[in-house]
């Protein structure tokens, strides 16, 4: 069973609790299978604390939704719209890691997991300085390779979008991809959430310059929250039901589709919004108690891990472990609520 260390950003140190037991008259002492866990947590603490900056969402005490840096390991959380008319979501660092897209809400509107895309879209430095607000007419937007153009999804097609003149460069047919939208770091490729192959929603794969598609995911059950690894050759994403017993996991494939297998899987989370570091070491998720849609800031929060641990199963998930009889008990980090991580290895100027 995997066990949890959690941390909170106001956290000066991590505390690692030692437990020990006494065989007969020897005063050999042995370390408890808790202890060495929560040691192997701690280690996975420190050895990520310093790689880079994390951006995410989540719900303030006064209610709206904001966007939040912090360090891997959860320390140096700080507020960065702190906002109170509107919810910012679903921020992305560009390639170079020094600027941010995201989309805005009104505050009183619900964040959903399958419609934040079709908002306002904001572009502004990597500390939510000087945002720019390009309004409505980029749903599901996504950074170019260089930094320059973004994709978006259109009516009926996948826009290239200049940043600099907000005109269309150059349109493919979107194929039935319909929300979350990524464009790979090598140029060559999107993926997206698609109906149209398949009984259930799809991770589809399309070809940048003749957009040919390919199927990447199980055509058996639901997939959605797709994005790519930094080699543009693999993609992370949500596998869910009916495969999956129910509870949403997380897996990786092939652009091909052709190889999968399992990243995590936990009964009774659902494993969404899978995040693959710059140096594809390591991997955020989010962790949901009920299925997105809605996003419930109670219920949602954010967990890393490396990826050399996986296949990794959580909690005591009885069903999975027969299933996957080998898995490892990799450390589990587990972080603050939120929801949508991104990852930087880039330096970050912030406001004082």
């Amino acid at each position: 069973m995997v066990k949890r260390f959690v941390v909170g950003a106001a956290m000066a140190g991590l505390f690692i609790g030692s437990a020990f037991s006494l065989e007969g008259s020897s005063d050999k002492r042995q370390i408890s299978p808790e202890a060495t866990q929560s040691a192997t947590i701690a280690e996975l603490a420190r050895e990520v604390c310093t790689k880079g900056w994390i951006v995410y969402s989540a719900k303030t005490r006064a209610g709206d939704w904001d966007l939040f840096l912090m360090r891997p390991d959860g320390s140096n959380r700080k507020n960065i719209t702190n906002t109170a008319s509107f919810n910012e979501t679903a921020p992305r660092f560009s390639p170079d890691g020094g600027r941010l897209l995201y989309y805005r809400q009104p505050s009183g509107s619900s964040v959903d997991n399958n419609n934040y895309g079709t908002h306002e879209l904001v572009i502004a430095d990597s500390d939510a300085t000087n945002p720019i607000v390009f309004g409505r007419n980029y749903p599901w937007a996504s950074w170019g390779p260089d930094g320059d153009k973004i994709a978006c999804l259109g009516k009926n097609s996948i826009q290239i979008v200049d940043l600099s003149t907000r005109k269309v460069l150059r349109e493919l047919d979107r194929q039935g991809v319909f929300e979350q939208l990524f464009w790979s770091l090598d140029g060559k490729w999107f993926c997206g959430t698609a109906n149209g192959l398949g009984q259930y929603w799809s991770i589809a794969r399309i070809n940048a310059a003749t957009g040919d598609l390919n199927r990447v995911s199980d055509p058996q059950c639901y997939n959605c929250t797709s994005d790519w690894f930094p080699d543009s050759q693999h993609i992370i994403y949500s596998n869910g039901i009916p495969c999956t017993n129910e509870w949403a996991q997380l897996w990786m494939a092939t652009g091909d589709g052709k190889e999968r297998r399992m990243i995590y899987g936990e009964t009774g989370r659902h494993i969404y919004g899978g995040a693959v570091s710059p140096d594809a070491q390591y991997v955020f998720f989010t962790k949901s108690r009920r299925d997105l849609g809605k996003v419930d800031h109670s219920v949602t929060t954010l967990a890393l891990m490396r990826l050399r641990d996986a296949p990794v199963i959580g909690g005591e998930s009885e069903i999975l472990r027969k299933e996957y009889p080998n898995t490892r008990n990799g450390p589990i980090l587990e972080l603050s609520f939120g929801w949508e991580p991104h990852w930087t290895y880039a330096r970050i100027k912030q406001k004082k």
